[in-house]
C-alpha cells in the first residue's frame, strides 16, 4: 500500500466505534456474615471510603456496636477500627464515611427528620489514630440527610456534599454543600435544586468536574451544577443508566471519566455492579454499563443504600453493598483499535509491523 493510502486507514480506523473500554475483574471480597457482626446481613453496613495515605479502606457499620472498619485495600483484611469517642446522636450515630486526599476522614450520622432537636452532624479525625471531632451540627433544612455523602480537596479546600431525602417531605430536592475556612470547622450552604424530583441526590452522590455533582436514586442520574456565591443549583443533563437483569443503579463512585454503580435489588442475580463512561452517557434513550459484575451473595437490599469509591489512582474500585458485604474489583483497560491491530497485522492490504 502506498504511503497516500495511510490517512484513508487512519480516517476509517477514526471513523470507527472506539474498542477500547473498562471491565471490572473480582479481586476481594468479604462476604456478610450474619444479622450482627460485620460485614453483616441486617443493613447495618452501609458506608464506605479509601484512604489515599495509607492505602486501607474504612467502612461505616453499626454492627454489633457503632463503628469504623480499617481493612487493608489489596486484601480487605481487617487492622484495626477507628476511635468513636463523642459519636452520638441522630437516627443513626454514624451512617457514611468519606476521607479527603489529605487523608482527614469526615463521617456523617443519619437523621430522618432534621430539626435543631435532631441535627444533621459530621465528624472529623485528622488521621485513622485520631479521636473525632464534630466540624458540623445543624439543620440543613426539614428532610432526611446522612445516605449519600461525599468529600473532595484538602486543609482549606476541603468540600463536603450531602443530599436531601425524606417522603414526607414536599419537596426533598436539596444539596447541601459545606466548605471551611481553616480545615477544622465548616459552614453549610443549602441549595435548592431546580430542575429535579424529591429524592434525586439521596442513594447516590459524587463530585463533578468544578462545581457540579452527579446524584442517583431509582430514577435517572442528574448532573446537577451550582453557584455558591447566588446560592443557586440547577439540573444540568439527566441520564438513564440501565443494569443487567432489572437491577436499579443507586449508589455511584466517580473517579475521572469513570463512572461506577451498584445496582440493587432482592436476588442474586439483581446485586450487581457496573462501569459506564460518563463522556459517553446519552441523554436520550438508555445508557448500557461498559462491563457489569454479579455480587456472590444474594441478600435483598430493599433500603438502595450502599458505597461506591475508587482507590488512589483509579485502577480500584470498592463497593459496599449492604446486607451482601464489601467487594473489591479492578477496573481492566481492554486493548483499543491500535493495540488489537498489533504487530504483523495486515489490514486492507497494509502490512503493520513494528520495528526490532
Amino acid at each position: 500500500m502506498s504511503s497516500k493510502s495511510l490517512p484513508i486507514v487512519l480516517a476509517l480506523l477514526a471513523g470507527s466505534p472506539a474498542l477500547a473500554q473498562l471491565t471490572l475483574e473480582p479481586y476481594w471480597s468479604i462476604a456478610p456474615v450474619n444479622a450482627t457482626t460485620f460485614p453483616d446481613s441486617n443493613s447495618l453496613t452501609r458506608g464506605g471510603s479509601f484512604n489515599p495515605t495509607t492505602g486501607n479502606l474504612l467502612v461505616a457499620s453499626r454492627a454489633g456496636t457503632t463503628g469504623v472498619h480499617i481493612l487493608n485495600g489489596a486484601t480487605g483484611i481487617e487492622t484495626g477500627t477507628l476511635n468513636m469517642t463523642g459519636i452520638t446522636g441522630g437516627t443513626f450515630a454514624l451512617n457514611m464515611i468519606s476521607v479527603a486526599a489529605d487523608g482527614a476522614i469526615y463521617g456523617a450520622n443519619l437523621v430522618t427528620a432534621s430539626s435543631a432537636g435532631s441535627p444533621f452532624k459530621i465528624y472529623r479525625w485528622a488521621n485513622e489514630a485520631a479521636a473525632p471531632t464534630v466540624v458540623y451540627s445543624g439543620d440543613p433544612g426539614a428532610g432526611r440527610y446522612g445516605d449519600s455523602f461525599s468529600v473532595r480537596g484538602s486543609g482549606t479546600s476541603t468540600e463536603i456534599i450531602a443530599g436531601q431525602g425524606g417522603s414526607g417531605v414536599a419537596t426533598a430536592t436539596r444539596l447541601v454543600h459545606l466548605g471551611t475556612a481553616d480545615g477544622s470547622t465548616f459552614t453549610a450552604a443549602t441549595l435548592n435544586v431546580s430542575g429535579i424530583t424529591g429524592g434525586d441526590l439521596r442513594l447516590g452522590l459524587d463530585f463533578g468536574p468544578g462545581n457540579t455533582v452527579y446524584g442517583k436514586q431509582a430514577g435517572a442520574l442528574r448532573f446537577v451544577s451550582y453557584d455558591l456565591g447566588a446560592a443557586t443549583a440547577a439540573l444540568t443533563a439527566s441520564f438513564t443508566l440501565t443494569s443487567p437483569n432489572g437491577a436499579i443503579p443507586g449508589p455511584i463512585g466517580i473517579y475521572g471519566d469513570t463512572l461506577v454503580a451498584y445496582a440493587y435489588n432482592g436476588s442474586e442475580s439483581s446485586q450487581i455492579v457496573n462501569v459506564y463512561s460518563i463522556s459517553n452517557l446519552l441523554t436520550s434513550g438508555s445508557n448500557s454499563p461498559l462491563d457489569s459484575e454479579v455480587l456472590g451473595s444474594a441478600n435483598a437490599n430493599n433500603n438502595g443504600v450502599g458505597a461506591v469509591d475508587f482507590n488512589a489512582d483509579g485502577t480500584i474500585v470498592y463497593v459496599v453493598a449492604p446486607n451482601n458485604g464489601v467487594t473489591a474489583y479492578r477496573l481492566i483497560p481492554e486493548p483499543g483499535t491500535w493495540a488489537l491491530l498489533g504487530c504483523g497485522v495486515v489490514l486492507l492490504g497494509w502490512s503493520i509491523r513494528c520495528r526490532s
